[in-house]
């Protein structure tokens, strides 16, 4: 079995992985806005947002993850993208 230690490094790998991913995932949204602000789009899709937070709940459960905790974070990251689409549109 591992220790302790060795867990958490493991840990802070995977916090690494995530934050890479999320870097990698705000770059492409920001192609979107762009995009969007080209094409006069609104900065907020609410009908992809309600299909993407079930997708994500459903993803999460399988994973034997608190589906609300999942969303919850989502909607955090969604948030952001949109604020950042707004000033691109503006």
């Amino acid at each position: 079995m591992k220790n302790l230690t060795a867990m958490r490094i493991e840990i802070d790998e995977i916090d690494h992985q995530i934050i890479k991913l999320l870097g990698q995932r705000f770059e492409l949204t920001e192609r979107v806005g762009i995009y969007k602000a080209e094409h006069a789009l609104p900065a907020a899709d609410s009908e992809r947002e309600q299909k993407q937070y079930l997708n994500y709940r459903q993803l999460a459960e399988l994973q034997g993850i608190n589906g609300e905790l999942v969303t919850t974070i989502f909607k955090r990251i969604i948030d952001e993208v949109i604020l950042r689409h707004k000033r691109l549109i503006n």
